[in-house]
């Protein structure tokens, strides 16, 4: 039933998307690859060690929009204490980055094993052991936090920005 749940609304996210995207709907913020800034500039001690502080930083550092919302997530899935996806664009290539935060001192097993698999493979499995729907992940230095970032541009700019905002989400209060 889980399953079911969950695939239909991954279908419901993705036509909503592609619907809004391909209409002129609503637009997207934006970020230029050339906008974010040195995370060794910004002290990310100064921030509250939670999701909120984390987006904060996040966006502090031009890495997210200034003016964008999260979505909340369903987080339970993942055994994690709470999830915010974030939606954008990075020089006209649309962003999924999603957030969750861990209780690492109170994780039941599904979280043990979601945030061991990022940890050790770099992807995370979502719906059972069984199934293939396998996704990139990263997991922050104090096992914390978790990013799942998806960025459809090849280019290299688009990459060093996906591989800076991983290093700070990895290093935010490490």
């Amino acid at each position: 039933m889980r399953k079911i749940i969950l695939l239909v609304l991954a279908t419901v996210m993705t036509v909503s998307l592609t619907g809004c995207l391909g209409s002129g709907g609503p637009q997207l913020p934006g970020v230029s690859t050339s906008e974010g800034k040195d995370i060794k500039k910004i002290d990310a001690s100064k921030y509250n060690n939670d999701l909120e502080g984390l987006g904060n930083y996040l966006t502090d550092l031009n890495y997210l929009p200034s003016e964008i919302t999260s979505t909340e997530m369903m987080y339970g899935v993942i055994g994690a204490k709470a999830g915010e996806r974030y939606n954008f664009t990075v020089d006209n290539s649309v962003v999924y980055v999603e957030l969750y935060e861990y209780d690492t001192d109170k994780m039941d097993n599904n979280a043990k094993r979601v945030t061991a698999e990022a940890k050790k493979d770099g992807e995370i499995k979502v719906l059972s052991e069984d199934d293939s729907a396998v996704f990139p992940a990263t997991l922050s230095a104090n096992g914390k936090y978790l990013l799942m970032y998806s960025d459809n541009a090849t280019n290299e700019s688009n990459a060093t920005r996906k591989k800076n905002f991983t290093d700070a989400v990895k290093n935010f209060h490490k």
